[in-house]
């Protein structure tokens, strides 16, 4: 099996060979935690992001704490091999600070019935809206941090869209260290300082770009397509785009 794409992150893990261990293993991505980092193997059809490895094929199954080494020309999981000769690095790009500004309402309109459907509980949602009202993201990240349900907990889904917006609009905070202070799972902690670093799925990236062209009928389709993410993940990362958008001056 061949690697074909890999974002910034699983790059940077993928650069230090060692031994490693299967995290989680699902039907759909098998996370390792490798001794740079952690690297989510996906198949063909899934979305590209910042710690995403695509094969073109679909991994056998591996259980939860298989072994799993890397060198300069492979991975090795459980009985099985990637091939990384001739993978492309895949980037999230953004548009300048002052276009995302601009195009905000297109954004929040876009995103409008998907952050509906978000799932961080009532309370530490209300507790993280006037935190992000008052600039205040380290108190954010403390509402947020671990709460709700899901793989990753839709508080850490929610902080993540905060977190990339702010990086979006060019917010001088040190975005990065907010990420690393929150007390959360070793899988939600990747997503969180990729975010922060202006990293995330690639239906985020269409929606800015199609958002700062002007272009309704893209932000829209991108924004279903982050809505498919997960049980809920898609929706809790749109709520806290749209809180980090709108609370930006």
């Amino acid at each position: 099996m061949r690697a074909v794409t890999a974002g910034l992150g699983a790059l940077e893990a993928l650069a230090r060979p060692g031994e490693g261990r299967v995290l989680a293993s699902f039907p759909k991505a098998c996370y390792l935690q490798l001794p740079a980092g952690l690297v989510a193997l996906v198949g063909p059809g899934a979305q590209q992001g910042p710690i995403h490895l695509t094969l073109d094929g679909f991994l056998p199954a591996v259980p939860s704490g298989d072994r799993v080494s890397v060198s300069p020309d492979g991975v090795m999981v459980g009985d099985g091999r990637v091939d990384l000769p001739g993978l492309r690095q895949w980037r999230g790009e953004l548009p300048p600070p002052d276009r995302v500004s601009e195009a905000r309402p297109l954004v929040l309109d876009a995103l409008s019935g998907v952050a509906a459907r978000c799932l961080v509980p009532p309370a530490r949602a209300a507790v993280a809206r006037e935190r992000v009202s008052r600039d205040d993201l380290e108190g954010a990240a403390v509402a947020l941090a671990g709460a709700g349900p899901g793989l990753t907990p839709a508080g850490d889904d929610a902080l993540a869209g905060i977190l990339f917006a702010c990086r979006a609009l060019g917010c001088d905070a040190d975005l990065v260290a907010i990420a690393r202070s929150a007390r959360t799972t070793t899988l939600s902690g990747a997503f969180l300082v990729w975010a922060a670093r202006g990293q995330a799925l690639a239906s985020v990236h269409a929606l800015l770009e199609a958002a700062a062209a002007g272009d309704a009928r893209g932000a829209a389709s991108a924004a279903a397509s982050l809505g498919s993410v997960g049980h809920s993940s898609g929706a809790d990362f749109a709520w806290g785009l749209c809180l980090g958008s709108a609370g930006r001056r």
